[in-house]
């Protein structure tokens, strides 16, 4: 991929002396790399409001409203009575369909403008909607509501997210980018971990009839932390001159007669590299989602908390707390000796950690388990997005990274229709739907650390198929093999 970027938008690597903690979480010093640029975590803070609505949502708020409806209404799919875990798993499901097509499309949309701050509106938009519709879930008291709430949530977060997901591609340089996804996925995890945290202490002392107002603590908590990590990313990554609202055609006239023939000569399809790490974070998904997703009634039914709200409020502090000390060093790591070495490393550890919970019965080595955990999805989260900024186009980056959603979606529908699957086996013996899950998140697991150690394993990063001149920059074709 080529190295020649815009002025505005190029070379932000900090090559300094400071630390690499300084370098990721250092605020003041780092809101621009360079006078005029942005910097990581400029083009990172945004994750931190999203990653902490939709893990603030689905792990805190959502199965206790689930739990709710449940009680209310019986809830019945195709002659099928739903119980709790299936009722989860379906809404989540839907949501993810319709968060796939909504990201892939809105990144395709923000590929046709070739200006600097393309990507910006859409994050703008989405955002702030995304933050606007939070405050319906507090209202829902069906399953058709909250049905259709959570879907125009995920209409409105995934209209930002598919255009941001390319902002690292559109300023970090690839021999950069193992450690710009590594502060992304750090910013992500403080995001989910620390809203999470707050929003299950919050609802550990929920009550539908007479504490109602915790919940409304929780979606307010993550309205403002939302609009202030959006406006973050908005206003510190907008180009110095000229407005950012997005041109929805491609280029006009002769430049764009110029660029397409470009782009015709060099477009490449989607390789099978990239086809292959596509399938690998599809078990990747399944695997972590499916130890996610369930958490909480593993907690209540495995291990028998009595508040496994509070449980489930410490092992995500643990699961984070892991997880992100391992985002950086994995980062940097990938960059400097490459990504297959550590991919068999988050696979052992993800096999590892499924299987002990297996023996699991008290909260004490659940949460011991939930370190290693936390070290598998860090190594995983960094990993998978360098290598997916690898191996795709910058003149398509958000349309090609939107095939994530795709095997995103494809990962986590396993695992929410595992659900309807847990509460059968646990009709037929007690909590085996859950031991039948951690197998299943072993397997997938393995498999997916032996696809990404062969993908990564191929010389494929940074290598040039084109060179557009940089008034092009981002309509210009360029990718790898």
């Amino acid at each position: 991929m080529d190295n020649k970027f815009h002025s505005s938008g190029a070379k932000i690597n900090d090559k300094s002396s400071r630390s690499l903690f300084q370098r990721s979480i250092g605020i003041i010093s780092l809101g621009a790399a360079r006078p005029g640029q942005p910097g990581y975590v400029d083009l990172s803070i945004y994750a931190f409001g999203l990653s902490g609505v939709w893990t603030g949502i689905g792990s805190g708020i959502l199965p206790f409203k689930v739990l709710e409806v449940i009680e209310s209404e019986n809830v019945e799919i195709l002659g099928y009575i739903l119980e709790k875990n299936g009722a989860l798993g379906i809404i989540s499901l839907l949501g993810l369909v319709v968060a796939a097509l909504v990201q892939l499309g809105s990144g395709a949309l923000s590929d046709r403008d070739s200006r600097l701050g393309k990507r910006l509106p859409y994050l703008l938009v989405g955002g702030l909607s995304l933050a606007v519709m939070a405050v319906f879930v507090g209202t829902t008291t069906t399953f058709i509501s909250l049905l259709f709430v959570i879907l125009l949530m995920q209409i409105f977060g995934n209209f930002a997210q598919g255009p941001a997901n390319a902002l690292i591609a559109d300023h970090v340089e690839p021999t950069a980018r193992g450690e710009a996804s590594g502060i992304l996925n750090l910013w992500r995890l403080l995001g989910a971990g620390s809203v999470t945290v707050i929003v299950l202490q919050f609802m550990s002392r929920y009550d539908a009839e007479t504490s109602p107002e915790w919940l409304w603590y929780s979606i307010i908590l993550m309205i403002a932390v939302l609009i202030v990590s959006v406006l973050w990313t908005v206003i510190k990554v907008r180009p110095s001159s000229g407005l950012f609202i997005p041109t929805l055609r491609k280029n006009s006239g002769s430049d764009q007669e110029s660029t397409a023939k470009k782009s015709k000569k060099y477009r490449l399809p989607i390789t099978r590299s990239y086809l292959a790490f596509l399938v690998a974070l599809a078990f990747t998904i399944a695997a972590m989602s499916s130890m996610q997703i369930y958490a909480l009634f593993f907690l209540q039914d495995v291990v028998g908390l009595e508040n496994p709200a509070d449980g489930a409020d410490i092992l995500v502090v643990v699961i984070v707390l892991f997880a992100g000390v391992t985002v950086l060093p994995a980062g940097l790591l990938a960059d400097r000796i490459g990504r297959a070495y550590l991919f068999i490393f988050a696979g052992v550890a993800g096999v590892v950690s499924s299987s002990m919970l297996l023996i699991a019965s008290s909260i004490g080595p659940v949460l011991a388990i939930g370190a290693l955990i936390g070290v598998s999805v860090g190594l995983f989260m960094t990993l998978t997005w360098a290598v997916a900024n690898d191996l795709i186009r910058r003149s398509s980056a958000a349309r090609d990274l939107g095939y994530t959603s795709i095997a995103t979606l494809i990962g986590a529908a396993a695992a929410r229709f595992a659900g309807i699957g847990i509460d059968e086996l646990n009709d037929v013996s007690e909590n085996l739907g859950y031991k039948a899950i951690l197998i299943f998140a072993a397997i997938a697991f393995a498999l997916a650390s032996a696809i990404l150690t062969k993908v990564a394993s191929y010389p494929v990063y940074g290598r040039s198929v084109s060179v557009i001149e940089p008034s092009t920059v981002g309509s210009g074709s360029a990718g790898s093999d």
